[in-house]
This record gives C-alpha cells, structure tokens and sequence, in this order.
C-alpha cells in the first residue's frame, strides 16, 4: 500500500479545526492551564487576508468569561507570520468585541516569539508540542484507564501526542501505533468518538511517518480499524495506488506479463483478506468471472 501526498499545512489546520471543536471541553487545559471558563462558542468569520488566501477565524472561540481564544497552526514561525498573526488579533478582537488570547502551536523552536511595531506589541503564547513530555501523557492515561476514570481523559492529548518528545525513544510511528490502539479503550461504546479519533490521528500524523511506517501501522491495526469507513476509504486508495504504481513500473520495462501477474497477486491477496468479489473487482478491475477463476485455483 502506498500513503496519499497530503499537504502538511492543509492536514494539520483540519486536525486542529475538527478536534478543538469536537472536544472543545478539553481544548482549554490542553492549551493553556490559566485559560479559565469553558468554550461557549465556536466563532466564524468571512473575513480573509487576501494575501495569504487564509480564513483565520475558524480556530476562534468564545469562552463563558466574555473573552476569545485565537489558535493558529504554524511549523515554522518567521516574522512575518507574527505580523500577521498580530494583524488577525487585532481584528478578531474589533469583529467580537472582546479581549483575545492568541496561541501558536507548532513542532519547532520559532525564529521570533513576538512582534513589535511603533504602536503595539504582539507576544502570543507559543506551544511546541515537541517541549511537551509523551511518556508521562501516556502514563497518565493508561492510570486514568486502569482507575475507571475514562471521563477524566483530554481527548485533545490522545490526537496531539504522537508529536511530543519521548525520553524512552519512541518515535512518532510508535506513539501513533499506541494511540490508536488506545481508541477503543478511551472511547469505550462511543463507535463515532473512536472514529474520529483514529480519523483524525492518522491524518495529523501521515505527513511526519513515512509511507512504509504508516502502512505498517495502519496493517498491524486493522482489526481495530475494520470497521471505520474512513480508513476502509483510505485502504482502497492505496490499494489502487499500489496497483498502479506496479503498472508504470511493468510499462516501463515492457514487462506486460509481469502487471497483469501483480494485478491478479493483488487480488489474491484480498481474497486470503476474506474481501468480497465486487469489492476486489472494483479495486483491481478485474472481471467478477477472472476473480471466480483466479478463487478456484488457489482453493484448497
């Protein structure tokens, strides 16, 4: 199987839009321990800046104590991006009519923490997830698990942890491998909840594991996955991509023998899978009498 080319920005600003809306009972402790109140609000605007072609107001939030949280995504602060974060809180600040809290979350030490000009100075807090510590998050949700205390986890740590610091060595592919076999544990009978955690882990975390790595996991974790539409989407994908990067290579060394033999392997092994015939028909195209052919065969 072959992993989709996503871009990195792009996936991260959905993960951080989705999650902080779904789990909004979380998002304060998990961004700063002094925020106080709870979200009331999820807040829009149709403003844009025009030269970035970026709406900067579906991370804002309403909080019970009549103030805004303004989160933003960013891998590489510059200042340029301060300015313009700068200019975002001055405005959504202007539009709601109330005091804003503006919080960077990134994976890299920032290049500057703040921005000056003649008449303010801008110094958002910044959270570099890589500063945050993913054994001990571990430890304490495997505690809280262990204690019945399912209520009790920050949904928001399970998606984001993946992206800590691990003093034991655990790379990002081992955390993402841990988190989503913790789902089922965390969501318990919440079948939509597990889902859009593992929905949202992979996503956030597909562009920092490598292809081999994230197939890996993404195999070794199929009975928990089985049945979650979205990832059953994602494996068609790359199984269709897989199939058809073993054609452009056949093509190009004119081995027209060998793409139909890995087409039929292909199927074969989705077959051994236990897949049904349209499924792997539609997938692989071949013909449902092929597939009956290619069944026979191979039977015991």
């Amino acid at each position: 199987m072959q992993t989709q080319t996503i871009e990195t920005h792009q996936n991260q600003d959905k993960v951080l839009k989705e999650s902080f809306t779904l789990f909004k009972g979380g998002s304060l402790a998990f961004l700063d321990e002094t925020l106080t109140g709870k979200v009331t609000e999820i807040l829009t605007t149709e403003i844009t800046e025009t030269t970035t072609k970026k709406a900067y107001g579906d991370n804002a939030f309403k909080l019970s104590t009549n103030k805004g949280v303004h989160v933003e995504w960013e891998a590489d602060i510059s200042p340029a991006d301060m300015m313009r974060f700068a200019s975002y809180h001055i405005d959504l600040s202007r539009m709601h009519n109330i005091p804003f809290t503006s919080i960077i979350i990134t994976t890299k030490e920032p290049s500057t923490t703040n921005y000056t000009s003649p008449s303010m100075t801008f110094t958002p807090k910044i959270i570099n997830l890589k500063n945050r510590d993913a054994d001990k998050v571990l430890s304490e949700i495997e505690k809280k698990l262990n204690t019945g205390k399912h209520s009790d986890i920050n949904e928001l740590e399970i998606i984001y942890m993946p992206l800590y610091s691990s003093k034991s060595g655990m790379t990002i592919a081992d955390l993402l491998d841990t988190a989503i076999k913790l789902t089922p544990k965390v969501a318990q009978d919440d079948k939509r909840k597990r889902h859009k955690l593992q929905d949202l882990l992979i996503l956030l975390t597909c562009t920092f594991v490598s292809e081999e790595d994230i197939n890996k996991i993404l195999e070794a974790n199929m009975r928990i996955l089985e049945d979650n539409p979205a990832i059953r989407t994602l494996e068609e994908i790359f199984i269709r991509k897989g199939i058809q990067k073993g054609i452009d290579q056949g093509m190009q060394k004119g081995i027209d023998q060998g793409i139909q033999k890995g087409i039929e392997q292909a199927a074969l092994s989705m077959l051994q899978e236990g897949d049904d015939y349209p499924r792997i028909s539609r997938i692989t195209g071949l013909s449902l009498d092929r597939i009956r052919e290619l069944a026979n065969e191979h039977s015991a």
